[in-house]
């Protein structure tokens, strides 16, 4: 784990980077496949435009209640439990929602933590993780964690025991950006573990209706037996990021998370909440996220191919299992900081490895978002970027160690 002084620097370097991506031009100039976030195009923006109407027709009063003590909209916590029974019983008294999954997470962190604490983490991770973690002032510590199976639970394990951590922040499903789902015996094996230390494991599930598998995949929530997890997660992904809808299943921390969450920003927009239920009433959302998890799982096949024909031999690309990412590795020498301003200045954007990491490795890897429709324009931003990456590459060495 990196000193605190130098943690701090690096994270700070993540946020100042995060903020200026892809500033630099405006982004209709850009291909964009930097942010994880699906184009409107897959998204059921028809069917919303209905349900929305519908609902102000119902009830137009939700257009101008407003409450501070009331985060839950009713029929919306009902669907959340509903959406729970296939992996286990959820208590409505443990459901808070919250304006996204990004604020559930927060107000997790915030519930379980304090300013100077560790949060365990994936390595690699999402990096509004590691800027929420830097912005509450607690520091990170990077499980290793492979790419098939996700986090080492054996060393996750010696962190506890030794008291190093004091709350554990895990993307079981489809993590972001390694694209794996963690084996149920090793979720179980985690439940087990934050139960007997009596650690909070916070765990964000955004992706997992958007994997890949036969099956939906089960969170490590559904082997909590003492309350201990705390679920977060949205319907941005799949239904409509502007409508800004999260929930936390906050187990045994429900009580102050929802203080922290009344507190903070008041209630969710009970109105979002109406449409959303009467979304998830039905088998509209069944039937969307079968759609696009077709669609992406193609759309990644598609991307991985690409790179493969235009970057060097020593390019590596993950298997996801669900999401909308690849995680790209390239030859050593290659600085994907430095190749992302030479990107920006040819239109095409992406997430540079260092920012998945609390210490700042994977100097040499890039993530990218395959939630844009195969086109000519993604052919030719995929060709540029492989061009680019075989420039860096074949740069001489001593040119490398002057830089």
């Amino acid at each position: 784990m990196p000193a605190a002084g130098a943690g701090r620097r690096q994270a700070h370097a993540h946020r100042a980077l995060a903020y200026r991506l892809d500033q630099h031009q405006p982004i209709t100039a850009l291909v964009q496949m930097g942010s994880s976030w699906p184009l409107g195009e897959m998204l059921p923006m028809k069917r919303m435009q209905k349900t929305v109407a519908a609902v102000a027709r119902r009830d137009a009063t939700l257009l101008s209640a407003v409450s501070c003590y009331e985060t839950n909209y009713p029929e919306f916590a009902r669907q959340i439990v509903r959406r729970a029974i296939d992996w286990g019983h959820v208590d409505p008294n443990e459901i808070v929602v919250t304006g996204s999954c990004t604020e559930a997470i927060s107000l997790c962190l915030c519930a379980v933590a304090k300013p100077g604490d560790t949060i365990a983490i994936e390595s690699a991770t999402y990096f509004v993780l590691l800027q929420l973690i830097e912005a509450l002032g607690m520091k990170a510590l990077e499980i290793p964690t492979h790419p098939k199976t996700g986090p080492s639970i054996d060393a996750l394990e010696l962190a506890l025991s030794a008291g190093l951590v004091q709350a554990v922040l895990l993307i079981p499903n489809a993590n972001n950006p390694l694209g794996c789902i963690m084996p149920e015996a090793n979720k179980q094996r985690l439940a087990a573990l934050v139960s007997k230390h009596n650690i909070p494991l916070i765990e964000d599930d955004v992706y997992g209706d958007l994997c890949f598998t036969p099956e939906r995949p089960w969170p490590v929530k559904a082997y909590d037996t003492g309350g201990n997890v705390m679920l977060c997660s949205s319907f941005s992904k799949a239904v409509s990021p502007g409508a800004r809808v999260g929930y936390v299943l906050a187990g045994r921390y429900a009580q102050e998370v929802a203080v922290l969450k009344m507190v903070s920003s008041g209630a969710t927009s009970h109105f979002f909440q109406a449409v959303l239920a009467d979304f998830l009433s039905g088998s509209a959302y069944e039937t969307q996220v079968r759609k696009m998890r077709r669609a992406l799982a193609q759309r990644i096949a598609r991307m991985s191919d690409a790179i493969c024909h235009a970057f060097p031999q020593q390019t590596t690309v993950s298997e996801p299992q669900g999401g909308f990412v690849v995680w790209v590795s390239l030859p050593e020498q290659v600085d994907a900081l430095a190749l992302h301003e030479q990107a920006i200045a040819q239109g095409v954007a992406f997430m540079p490895g260092q920012l998945f990491s609390a210490s700042g490795k994977y100097s040499n890897y890039l993530r990218l978002n395959c939630g844009n429709a195969w086109s000519p324009r993604v052919e030719a931003a995929i060709a540029t970027l492989g061009q680019l990456v075989h420039r860096e590459a074949d740069r001489p060495s001593v040119l490398r160690s002057a830089a």
